[in-house]
Parts: structure tokens; C-alpha cells; sequence
């Protein structure tokens, strides 16, 4: 459904830079003064994610700030700062960000009015008690993505891995979980064992749009795409489509080989897989394939879609925004 970028990959790993040397990926993304400022995720020879400012005129060349925005300080980020998710509220950016402290992901957020410079706010459900799935602690929190705008009095957010659940907030700060879940595994789907919040829902005409990931079983061949579903624009709760077919699957080799993320054993067992290693997991299938979205512009009736390949690099994709109702 969408069209790739020509030249993907746009950001790779630097070997040169120990912060990022094994994986520069899971990106969001935005425009401001005609800049783009994109903020990847990057693992280095520690294997602790850290958080990195990247900066373009045209969308497309990248350049890595090789100091972290944002870093572990805290116990409960000591193991890493994931995944990152912009908007722009009330004169300021907010960023959320899984913190992971070795145990137990949760959803953190950090503010800044120019981008460069950030103030963390702490967890975003520091008193969570919601059994998801098994084996996970109740207060497990991944994937959070705010609303650009207030709906109905109150500012609302998705969040969410295994299902998709909403909160609310009147201070940005405060957030109060709605245990119903918005969006689920669909059997019989691409999505059919398991989906993950992407990117801030974007306004359209017909609803909100909402990106997220879905996987197709628990396997090790598992695939990871990515999916589409439009919320009502004064019920965000309301689901009114969903998206068939994905609109990004992992095709292209750069989508299908890296160190990725969905390997039994997590990084312990990616610490100790080679370069041969990989690439024979790859060959035989049963290495998981990837796609993650945590950053796209609309802009000239587009949508430009920053995605992770692999868990290993960043790519770019686009796609007409009528285009995405008919998957």
C-alpha cells in the first residue's frame, strides 16, 4: 500500500558511536520552522536505549545530535528509554517514552518547548494495578500516544501492547486509565495475535486516524505490520473502520534481516548472535520480521510514514491519505 522511499535505509547504526552502534530505529517525528526534528531510538555496545535528536531540511537526510535528549536517570528507566511519540499541546511538545527498568515497561513523559531542551514528568501511570496478559506485572504500560488536540473538555490518549486502552486527563499530567480496551487482536487477520499502539492519531475529515502494529502469531517467524483504524472524532473510544490488509508489511531485505527485537531471549540473545548468525536465521524464516511506526507527517495530502526495519534501521514510506481507506 505505501510506496518506499528509493533510497531506504535513511538512518543506519554508527559503528563510530558506541551509543548507537547496534540498532538506530523506532522513531517519531516533527515539523517545526520548516525543520524536521525526528528522535530515534539508539542501542549501543551497552545495550541501553537512549533517545537521539535527528535533524533534516528535506525529510530525507538525516543527522544524528551523538548526545542523548533523553537518557536514564532513574531507577525505573535504568535499562532504557524507548520508543518515543511526539505532539504539540497547550504551547508545548510532549514527548512519552517507554521507560524499562529490566522487569517492567512503562510509559513516561518528558516536555520541551524548542525541542532541544527536555523536563521529564515522571511515569504517566505510576499506580497502574490492570493485568494485561500473562507473566506481565499489572502495572506493565507501553506505547503511549496523545491525542494533538482536547475532545470534549479533556485530553485523551492510546497506549497500549497486546490491546490498544485509552486515558484521559485534564492537565496532561494527571492520566486516568479506561480498563476498555479501544483496539484488539482480530483472528483470521494480519493482526490476529496481538497489536501495539503507533504514532499520535492524525484529524481527518473522516475520523481519526490511528497507526498501529499487529502481529500475526507467536512464533518465531512471527511477522510484525503495520495497520490502520479510524476513531470517531468526538467519540475516540468508537472505532468506525479498520483497515483488511496491512499497510506496510516487512518485504524488502533491510525489513526482514536485523537484530530484532522479537527473538526469544529478547537482547540477551541478541548480544550473542552474529552477523552469519542473522543472516542464516533470515534465510531458513525463522528470524521475526518487523515494521514499526512511532512517527509520520501529514503534509500535502501524504502521510510520510518513519518507520523501524528490523529493529535495526529507519526507513520512509508514503502513501496518499484517501489511499489508506481502501486497505
Amino acid at each position: 500500500m505505501l510506496e518506499r522511499y528509493a533510497h531506504n535505509p535513511i538512518i543506519s547504526p554508527d559503528p563510530d558511536n558506541r551509543l548507537y552502534c547496534k540498532k538506530v530505529y523506532n522513531c517519531t517525528i516533527a515539523k517545526h520552522e520548516g525543520e524536521y526534528f525526528m528522535f530515534v531510538r539508539g542501542v549501543g555496545d551497552d545495550w541501553i536505549s537512549r533517545i537521539f535528536l535527528a535533524k533534516s531540511r528535506d525529510g530525507l537526510s538525516f543527522k544524528i545530535n551523538p548526545k542523548p535528549v533523553i537518557a536514564p536517570e532513574h531507577d525505573w528507566e535504568r535499562c532504557g528509554c524507548e520508543d518515543p511519540r511526539i505532539t504539540y499541546l497547550s504551547g508545548k511538545y510532549w514527548l512519552t517514552y517507554t521507560a524499562y527498568d529490566g522487569t517492567t515497561a512503562r510509559s513516561a513523559m518528558a516536555s520541551s518547548r524548542n525541542l532541544y531542551d527536555w523536563e521529564k514528568h515522571n511515569l504517566m501511570f505510576p499506580k497502574l494495578e490492570h493485568p494485561q496478559r500473562e507473566n506481565l506485572p499489572t502495572d506493565w504500560s507501553k506505547s503511549a500516544a496523545i491525542f494533538p488536540e482536547k475532545i470534549n473538555g479533556q485530553y485523551f490518549l492510546l497506549f497500549g501492547d497486546d490491546h490498544i486502552w485509552s486515558a484521559t486527563t485534564n492537565d496532561i499530567l494527571d492520566w486516568h486509565f479506561n480498563p476498555m480496551p479501544v483496539i484488539s487482536a482480530r483472528e483470521g487477520f494480519f493482526d490476529a495475535a496481538f497489536v501495539e499502539m503507533g504514532p499520535s492519531p492524525i484529524k481527518t475529515e473522516k475520523g481519526w486516524l490511528v497507526l498501529y502494529h499487529g502481529i500475526d502469531q507467536f512464533s518465531d517467524n512471527r511477522t510484525y505490520c503495520l495497520g490502520a483504524a479510524l476513531l470517531s472524532i468526538d467519540n475516540p473510544l468508537k472505532v468506525i473502520w479498520r483497515c483488511s490488509k496491512p499497510l506496510l508489511e516487512p518485504r524488502e531485505s533491510y525489513e526482514t534481516s536485523g537484530l530484532s527485537d522479537l527473538v526469544q531471549g529478547g537482547y540477551s540473545t541478541l548480544r550473542k548472535l552474529s552477523d552469519s548468525d542473522i543472516a542464516q536465521m533470515s534465510q531458513k524464516n525463522t528470524l521475526p520480521k518487523s515494521v514499526f511506526c512511532c512517527g509520520v507527517i501529514a503534509e500535502d495530502g501524504l502521510l510520510k510514514i518513519y518507520y523501524a526495519a528490523a529493529d535495526t534501521r529507519i526507513c520512509m514510506a508514503t502513501i496518499d491519505l484517501e489511499s489508506v481507506f481502501q486497505s
